[in-house]
């Protein structure tokens, strides 16, 4: 839990442990009542002196962080209220190395031409610079992007958001009370947890096979239990890459329509499924259900723009504007004059982005059943992640020895609605090949130390 902790080195080595210590307790990686090792195993591990362990703890307990009892040790004492946002934190490395855990496109380099002047903000900026459903001009291109696919759409179905997982929480949160039960696949995407739990909601997890939800598994739970609102996601599913079937999905719009459900049908992924985007999607079948679109340039284009949008009823997408403006004004206008620009693109930056990565990830498949041949999966239908199982019941202690050999991936706990135990890895490919390759020749190291010695010293 405290890998690079003298990093950055800034004050005593006490103050750095404290820190380090703080910083864990504040991720909530050490919860509340956690008990810490005793001051003399922790200075052995740590290859510090006993007194400079008690001088970081002294820190702790004077401002209230921990607690210690004679005969009982010291245990973690948190504030009351919880710190969402822990798991997509995970997702972005505080330590040097190599990152293979965000889903992040590692620069823009694959982009037209784009230009931003102030006579393009003058002549596309709609006047006012705070629109908090975003600008007209956008709005109208992206319904127009929906109306073509056969899904008739206004700008007034259209709500612009700093990326796909705003347009998520947005939905979410103008549809949820504090305990109301959220419909979650079993394995998600780790930030639709951080979102329920934000809000004080709870995750209603529902079985998947190979395919995504079992229709049957659905109509029991919608029957016991409805879901203020289900999540799922019709692209390339992050973490396992499966795409599910255009069959499969007419099985889920039956049920979702029976039930009246009102679902978020998260696209962001969906132009990385690599045969070409699945369709019809749940908004083109279901007939009664509502069904919230999100998409994103994020992933095509690149996640620096922190652009995408959400697609619903008119009314919905006024409550999700309402909401927004508690802690939001609006989107950036320079950035979505610049999607504006890339929106006539987005089809043939999608085909080679789709290469690019099916071209990694088919060589990062090779390369492990090659260095090793004990981590088994099946290779992903689209986007970018790999989803390991490594032959150990949980990964979480693996990716903290990953990190020592220089290599960011993330464990497949945060995958799930409770964060039990999990064998398996989340590795992002969206690299250039070198730094894939150097990434993964890392966690051999790191597995053959795990495999072959004790446990490593962590200091």
């Amino acid at each position: 839990m405290l890998v690079g902790w003298t990093t950055p080195a800034h004050g005593s080595l006490a103050q750095q442990l404290a820190h380090a210590l703080r910083r864990a307790i504040a991720a909530g990686t050490l919860p509340d009542r956690a008990r810490l090792p005793a001051e003399r195993t922790m200075a052995a591990a740590l290859s510090l002196s006993r007194a400079t362990v008690s001088a970081a703890l002294d820190e702790l307990r004077a401002e209230g962080t921990v607690e210690s009892r004679q005969g009982s040790g010291t245990v973690v004492r948190t504030p009351q209220r919880a710190i969402a946002g822990k798991r997509i934190a995970e997702h972005f490395s505080v330590v040097p190395g190599i990152d293979l855990a965000a889903g992040n496109p590692p620069d823009p380099s694959h982009l037209p031409p784009v230009s931003l002047d102030v006579a393009a903000l003058l002549a596309g900026g709609g006047g006012p610079g705070v629109q908090p459903l975003g600008l007209p001009a956008l709005r109208l291109a992206l319904a127009d992007r929906h109306s073509a696919s056969g899904r008739l759409t206004d700008a007034s179905q259209i709500h612009v958001t700093a990326g796909a997982h705003q347009a998520i929480a947005l939905v979410v949160g103008a549809l949820v009370t504090p305990s109301s039960p959220v419909g979650v696949e079993d394995l998600s995407y780790p930030g639709i947890f951080d979102i329920i739990e934000m809000l004080g909601a709870r995750p209603l997890p529902i079985r998947t096979d190979g395919a995504g939800l079992v229709p049957e598994e659905l109509d029991s739970v919608l029957s016991e239990h409805r879901p203020a609102v289900l999540y799922l996601q019709t692209g390339p599913h992050n973490p396992t890459g499966r795409v599910p079937s255009p069959g499969r999905l007419r099985a889920l719009a039956e049920v979702l329509d029976r039930h009246d459900t009102t679902v978020i049908e998260d696209c962001a992924l969906a132009e990385l499924t690599f045969a070409g985007r699945v369709r019809p999607e749940l908004a083109d079948l279901c007939r009664r259900a509502v069904v919230v679109s999100v998409g994103s340039f994020s992933k095509v284009a690149w996640g620096g723009l922190r652009t995408g949008w959400l697609r619903a009823p008119g009314p919905l997408v006024e409550r999700t504007m309402h909401l927004r403006l508690a802690g939001d004004l609006g989107p950036s206008v320079p950035a979505q004059l610049l999607a504006l620009q890339l929106l006539p693109h987005l089809d043939d930056l999608a085909e080679r982005r789709r290469a690019t990565l099916a071209t990694t990830l088919a060589m990062t498949c090779e390369r492990l059943r090659s260095d090793l041949p004990e981590w088994r999966f099946r290779e992903p239908t689209g986007g970018s992640v790999l989803w390991v199982e490594l032959p150990i019941a949980d990964t979480s202690a693996f990716v903290l020895l990953a990190a020592r050999h220089g290599v960011h991936v993330a464990p497949g706990s945060i995958a799930t609605p409770t964060r039990a135990p999990n064998p398996h890895l989340r590795i992002c490919t969206d690299r250039p090949w070198p730094t894939v390759e150097a990434g993964l020749h890392r966690l051999q190291l790191a597995w053959r130390e795990l495999t072959s010695s004790p446990p490593p010293v962590l200091g």
